[in-house]
């Protein structure tokens, strides 16, 4: 016997099955049929029934097997169809290679039909009583927890207070479990938003002092304060949220409205500055003074 010729008969064999398992509509392609016919002639006929392929049971239950435990592979019912189809089609007239016989392997496509159907047949006889056997452990399992539960409601009804502050706190919690995820998001988020726009308004910040010499104090103060104003408000309101999320309390804004009101004054107080000119006016009067100063140095005798 030919190992190596059965080994690569065993896995055509196999491989035909495979692919008829896939799909019904491959065998409404008059082409693709005749390809499958030729393949099983191919695959079964010899001169002598001696020499003739006869598949294993084992290469049946093998394909069954995956094709049942992977969906990719096909179905089942699908392959017991197509071989109903294959063996209820075939009709011997290929000749053979010397011309002599007419190759017919329609008792072997039989045959492949009754075995693969009777061990689909099996395989959902098995798969029917492992649901039932499943179905009544689930049963006995759900019956156990109802007793569990009927127990439990029976002792929380005796005490009717201690029943209705347990239920209140289980929804309470599962209140909370709900948003916790949410929660953490947002609050995460915020202490993004809170890190950004703290390193944005101190490198302003550093901009704007890295040139203070370029500009007029009143300049420099009032664009101070506008960033302060900024930042403060944004700060505030990033860290408002984050209370109100984690305490579920609201805070209270007078130190918001205490820090806008000074920095509203100090802006008003800039401005008026600027207007009346106080830094130009103090800055002449200590000139002026320094050059009294130098005269009366210069006027006084030497010595």
């Amino acid at each position: 016997m030919d190992l190596s010729k059965e080994s690569q008969q065993r896995k055509e064999f196999c491989d035909i099955l495979f692919e008829l398992a896939k799909s019904q509509e491959l065998l409404q392609d008059a082409y693709y049929r005749s390809n499958i016919y030729k393949r099983l002639e191919s695959l079964y006929d010899a001169p002598s029934p001696e020499k003739r392929f006869r598949h294993f049971y084992t290469d049946i239950f093998s394909v069954l097997t995956q094709v049942q435990q992977n969906s990719d592979l096909g179905d089942i019912n699908i392959l017991g169809q197509n071989l109903d189809v294959i063996r209820n089609g075939y009709k011997a007239q290929n000749k053979s290679d010397d011309g002599t016989r007419t190759i017919d392997v329609s008792d072997s496509i039989k045959k492949l039909y009754d075995h693969v159907n009777l061990d689909i047949a099996r395989i959902s006889y098995s798969d029917a009583a492992d649901r039932k056997i499943s179905g009544e452990s689930s049963l006995e399992n759900m019956q156990s927890q109802i007793n569990i539960i009927q127990l439990e409601l029976e002792k929380a009804h005796s005490i009717k207070t201690d029943f209705d502050k347990t239920e209140k706190k289980i929804r309470k919690v599962k209140t909370k479990l709900e948003n916790l995820q949410k929660e953490y998001i947002t609050i995460l988020g915020i202490f993004a938003a809170v890190v950004l726009a703290f390193t944005a308004g101190i490198a302003f910040s550093t901009s704007v002092l890295n040139n203070i010499a370029q500009a007029s104090i009143y300049r420099t103060v009032l664009i101070s304060l506008i960033i302060g104003l900024i930042l403060i408000n944004i700060l505030f309101g990033l860290f408002y949220y984050i209370n109100f999320l984690v305490n579920d309390t609201e805070k209270k804004l007078f130190p918001l409205i205490i820090s806008n009101t000074i920095i509203v004054i100090l802006f008003i107080i800039t401005v008026i500055a600027w207007n009346c000119g106080w830094v130009e006016n103090r800055n002449k009067k200590i000139k002026e003074s320094q050059n009294i100063g130098i005269e009366k140095i210069l006027e006084s005798p030497k010595n």
